[in-house]
Parts: structure tokens; C-alpha cells; sequence
């Protein structure tokens, strides 16, 4: 799908490749071939595959050519999913104009689009359209952020509680989910970073950037660098935190089985003697002391009742119960 935004009051007279001069931002998303040769030949620039997209080398993704720059970054989203999903987007500064790429449906998209309608200096320019929709990005990034650090100070009192509502089984697996998430904002953020850093190095000229603009272009960048920066620390103190819930989940579950363990040891030590007396008395000899007595029934009965509750203060002497 193709998407053109005409945030700006230029004049909408097409220009010499046909694209309307007022066209600030074009949005391609899912683009099919036709819309991508279209692009092209109205852009005069060649626009990246989705294969070229999926590359990770960094000349593949963050590369100046025919003066305008090309940066590609991943991005964690949810996308209606319970786990957060990411997927690379892609940023082109030609001629004063952004163009966006991208195979994937974050919100952040949407809520930029409902932004411009409201500001249009939003999107005055390419450069300009590309700082406000990248900082949204790095804001978005950090409500993923907060919302990880809630999971976390929940999971942590699942763990450390006395009486649990749910098993520690289930709190593994939403600690596994929880640093699957935090894993995908980090690759985020680092690619984020490389992004912001390159952009920095623009020159005037490329992309469209005035030499008017180039100081405020770099200075907000600079700004957005110390965020991701930021940010990744938190990333790195929520891994941690995960790492030591892990720990701490598993080490309650030795000390449960521990437990369980320990007290079938002691009721199998308690039941020993009284199998012993039990088994004396199922012989089958015609002789056996007390055997044909009366008040013998309960004298054994109390016998075992004797040996249970002398069992019983000795483990509690040793502070084994």
C-alpha cells in the first residue's frame, strides 16, 4: 500500500518526474512491485528490496547513493500479538522528501499520521517528518520499556511471596516471554543507535538537508543518541533483573522439592519402628509373648503412638521440621 502525505503549503505543480512538489512524505508499506518501480522512476533514486531490508550488515543498511541516505532499522512492535514482534523499516531522505519502507504494521505509524493531520509542521520538510517520526519511535520504545519494568515488579512478587496464587512454573514461562520481549527492544535500540549516529554525519545537500538546517538537525540528533543511550541502560538493568528472578524461581523450586523430599524422609524414618513391631506381630509362631493378652492391643498401639511423638520432639530438637 502506498501512502503519500502532503504536510507542506508548497506548491502542488507535479515536478519533472511527476510527483506532486506539496508530497513531503510517501509511506510505502507492503508495496508491490508496480507501486516500487513507480517510486522509482518518480524519485529517480532505486528503493530497497525487502531483502535488502533483511540484511544486517551495516553497509546494507545505513548507505549514502545518488545523494540520498538510506537507513534501515529494526523495530519492536506489538502488532495485536501478546508478544512483542519486530521487523525492519526503512528511511530515505532524497530531495527533501522522506520515504518509508516497511513490511511490518507498528501503531507508531498510525499515531503519526493522526499527529500530522493535527500539526502539519510535523512534517514540513523530509528532514523535519524524519526527526519527529523517529522520536516517536524512541517514545515508543520507552512506553515498551515501562511496561516491562510493570511485568517485572509483578513477576518479582509472584516469586517472592509466601502463599502463591499461581505456580512458579507459570512464573518461568513469563520470564522467559518477558526477556524474549526485552531481547527484541534491545536489537531495537542498538540498531536505533547506529541509525541516529549515521544521521549525524549527513551533509548539507544530502537528502535534501539545508545548510539552514543542518545545526538543529544535528543537535536534536545528538539528543535522541543520549535517549537510546538511556534507554539501553534500562534494557540492561530489566535483563539483570530477569536473570535473578530466573535464579531466585529456580532455586525456590530445589528448596520445594527439598522440602517435599525431606518429609517423606521423615515420615518413612517415623513409620520404620512401627512396621518393625507390626511386622514381629504378623509371624506366624504359636508362641509370642503378650500374644493371646487382652490389654496387649493397646499396650502396642501405645507403644507406636510413644515412638512417633519421641521421633517427632527429636526431629524438632534437630531443627529437621
Amino acid at each position: 500500500m502506498l501512502t503519500l502525505h502532503t504536510c507542506s503549503l508548497h506548491d502542488t505543480t507535479p515536478d519533472v518526474r511527476g510527483m506532486p512538489a506539496n508530497v513531503v512524505w510517501v509511506d510505502l508499506h507492503n508495496p508491490s512491485r508496480e507501486e516500487e518501480l513507480r517510486m522509482e522512476g518518480q524519485l529517480g533514486v532505486l528503493l530497497p528490496t525487502r531483502e535488502d531490508m533483511a540484511e544486517i550488515e551495516l553497509s546494507s543498511r545505513l548507505y549514502i547513493e545518488d545523494g540520498a541516505a538510506f537507513m534501515t532499522a529494526q523495530f519492536a512492535y506489538h502488532g495485536g500479538q501478546k508478544q512483542l514482534q519486530s521487523g525492519p523499516v526503512t528511511f530515505v531522505l532524497t530531495q527533501g522528501r522522506l520515504v518509508t519502507i516497511r513490511y511490518i504494521d507498528p501503531a507508531t505509524f498510525k499515531a503519526f499520521g493522526d499527529k500530522i493531520g493535527k500539526q502539519p509542521s510535523q512534517c514540513e520538510d523530509g528532514p523535519t517528518t524524519f526527526l519527529n517520526l523517529l522520536d516517536l519511535f524512541i517514545q515508543r520504545a520507552a512506553d515498551l520499556i515501562e511496561t516491562s519494568g510493570a511485568t517485572m515488579e509483578s513477576l518479582s512478587q509472584s516469586v517472592f511471596v509466601k502463599r502463591r496464587k499461581t505456580g512458579l512454573e507459570s512464573v518461568l514461562i513469563q520470564l522467559g516471554a518477558a526477556q524474549n520481549d526485552n531481547a527484541r527492544i534491545r536489537d531495537s535500540l542498538a540498531s536505533l543507535k547506529r541509525l541516529v549516529v549515521f544521521a549525524s554525519d549527513l551533509e548539507v545537500g544530502t537528502g535534501g538537508l539545508r545548510a539552514g538546517q543542518i545545526q538543529p538537525f544535528r543537535e536534536r540528533l545528538a539528543t535522541m543518541a543520549q535517549d537510546v543511550a538511556s534507554l539501553v541502560e534500562h534494557t540492561a538493568s530489566i535483563s539483570n533483573n530477569i536473570a535473578f528472578l530466573l535464579e531466585a524461581a529456580l532455586g525456590l523450586i530445589n528448596v520445594e522439592q527439598s522440602t517435599i523430599i525431606k518429609l517423606i524422609s521423615i515420615t518413612s524414618v517415623i513409620f520404620l519402628p512401627l512396621t518393625l513391631i507390626a511386622s514381629i506381630y504378623g509371624m506366624n509362631f504359636d508362641y509370642m509373648p503378650f500374644l493371646h493378652t487382652p490389654e496387649a492391643f493397646w499396650g502396642v498401639c501405645g507403644l507406636m503412638g510413644g515412638i512417633i511423638v519421641v521421633l517427632l520432639i527429636w526431629f524438632k530438637i534437630r531443627r529437621w521440621i
